[in-house]
């Protein structure tokens, strides 16, 4: 599939301030021309709109409307407010497919997954987790290693080297080595 937005250039994340969005008609026409350039009927167009934030939600709900009808498959308003703005968007689009995004901290309420489901929402991304995972163990890595003067403690809670070229693919990469060493 692919994931078609109406974020104007430089992109930010959607739960960032101060987002602007191309026209609704510009944003169409790329929902249209991916539709039309659609080989695969599995294929899916997802289409994203950012208006919610300059526009408020009932400009992201009309947006979205549009670009349902222009053949978006799923569709993903961003950065809604409240269980109340999800709820709405839901019951705006019963028979659409909808995409949920999970961003932790930001402007969307955190919900579970059956929530989600029960509101009516068909995907759920968390586009910035396993980062914020990946950076706070990091900064514990560095504060152990500048408080000790030294890695050796900070060690203990790493990954293993060896666990870590298998998670890799490093076995694999040296079988095809062998394989096809000339």
């Amino acid at each position: 599939g692919i994931h078609i937005e109406d974020q104007v250039m430089p992109k930010k994340c959607g739960h960032m301030e101060n987002k602007s969005v191309v026209s609704t008609g510009e944003m169409i026409a790329k929902i249209s021309a991916a539709v039309a350039a659609r080989r695969d009927p599995e294929f899916l167009i997802i289409a994203r709109t950012d208006a919610r934030a300059p526009y408020g939600l009932h400009e992201a709900i009309e947006r979205g409307r549009q670009m349902r009808d222009a053949g978006a498959d799923v569709l993903f308003i961003e950065a809604l407010e409240g269980v109340d703005e999800i709820e709405q968007v839901a019951a705006e689009f019963i028979d659409t497919p909808l995409l949920f995004n999970w961003v932790e901290g930001g402007k969307t309420p955190p919900l579970t997954h059956s929530q989600i489901a029960d509101l009516g929402f068909a995907m759920v991304i968390m586009p910035i987790g396993m980062l914020l995972a990946a950076t706070a163990a990091m900064q514990h890595y560095v504060k152990q290693i500048k408080a000790d003067g030294s890695p050796v403690n900070a060690t203990e809670s790493l990954m293993g080297f060896i666990e870590f070229t298998d998670f890799i693919g490093l076995p694999e990469t040296n079988d095809l080595e062998q394989r096809f060493n000339s």
